[in-house]
């Protein structure tokens, strides 16, 4: 019934398209987490080295927002919020004047943003069958969905659609002057127990097993990681761990990247922190189960995604009730990576400092 409403709004309100001009002006679409933004970002470094005149802005949600401040390869960024009913029409407006040729739609949870796409005037819009709410009409140009095609690949391949070439795997992220503010001395391991969705998280006795091993038989320090919603869980890590610290909840995403830049490794659940890590070019491990690391995983040797299939058919996902199917990785195999990890990393540590 949404579907319906937003199609027949559409019909009756949808402005005229703009008319072809010879600077190209690109709108992406990103407004969903922290992983997705940065997902996005070798496709926008692509785009403007393949269209240097381009005027290339994105509409982004506020995590993206934090994302993609430092990027060079944008002009402008666009802020949506939650509910996107509120502000629908006067960001409506404000996106139709900047009179944009091409839409690219790389990933949006709200349908609302479909309808904004298809309301702008836009000769192109972009993206991928089947990711778009079931408003995939009001697209016109859609991809087929690959099978176990990586979502930084999905969006590259949207972006080869406007006749860009694919520049780089490569995600980005700039600490900016954050990391002069914070700084932390010896060798560090973070954990970061939490996930957005709690049937990705494996169990916090898991996270002190591993903690407790390698404060023993290595000497680092512990630090571990969260958001203010996972204080209670944070704590309960920490106190399974002798003398580990727990991070500020409330640091801003460049804070917590300054943070991770200067911890060893990272080992934590599939969640945006990993991402994070990724772009910062840190050692990290990833559990996965029941997301697949072929679709959402790292795609540098730096970081290990420790994966199991999903126990149960269907998948319940976020109505799981308890994450059956990280059980199957232990804390031992977790602790064997990340041995592996930090002696490669002890080879190049020369101090604080260095």
């Amino acid at each position: 019934m949404k579907n319906f409403l937003i199609r027949q709004a559409l019909a009756t309100l949808r402005p005229a398209l703009h008319p072809p001009i010879a600077e190209r002006r690109i709108l992406l679409i990103s407004t969903t987490g922290l992983g997705d933004s940065l997902w996005a970002t070798p496709s926008i470094a692509s785009l403007r080295l393949s269209f240097p005149n381009a005027y290339i802005a994105c509409l982004t949600s506020p995590v993206g927002l934090q994302v993609l401040e430092g990027n060079p390869h944008l002009n402008k960024l666009y802020l949506v919020q939650r509910p996107v009913s509120r502000s629908f029409f006067s960001l409506q407006r404000t996106l139709y004047q900047e009179k944009f040729d091409t839409v690219l739609i790389f990933h949006a949870s709200d349908r609302l943003i479909f309808a904004l796409a298809a309301s702008l005037g836009a000769q192109t819009i972009v993206s991928t069958r089947g990711k778009n709410k079931g408003l995939d009409s009001l697209c016109t140009h859609l991809l087929p969905a690959l099978p176990e095609e990586h979502e930084i690949d999905r969006r590259l391949r949207i972006i080869e659609e406007t006749g860009a070439r694919r520049a780089t795997n490569e995600l980005f992220f700039s600490t900016g002057s954050a990391e002069k503010f914070l700084q932390i001395e010896g060798r560090w391991v973070a954990l970061h127990p939490g996930s957005k969705d709690s049937f990705k998280r494996w169990p916090a006795s898991h996270f002190i097993a591993v903690g407790k091993a390698l404060t023993e038989r290595t000497g680092v320090n512990i630090l571990i990681t969260g958001s203010q919603e996972e204080e209670a869980l944070m704590k309960e890590v920490q106190e399974g761990i002798p003398g580990a610290r727990l991070a500020d909840t409330r640091l801003p995403l460049h804070q917590l990247a300054a943070l991770l830049e200067q911890v060893e490794l990272l080992i934590c659940n599939d969640t945006g922190p990993f991402h994070l890590a990724c772009a910062l070019k840190k050692r990290a491990i990833a559990l996965y189960s029941p997301t697949n690391p072929l679709l959402c995983g790292p795609k540098t040797e730096l970081a290990s995604a420790i994966a199991a299939p999903p126990s149960c058919t269907p998948c319940a996902f976020r109505k799981c009730p308890y994450p059956f199917c990280l059980l199957q990785i232990g804390p031992e195999r977790v602790i064997k990576e990340a041995l592996s990890l930090l002696s490669k990393e002890s080879n190049s540590y020369n101090g604080p400092g260095s």
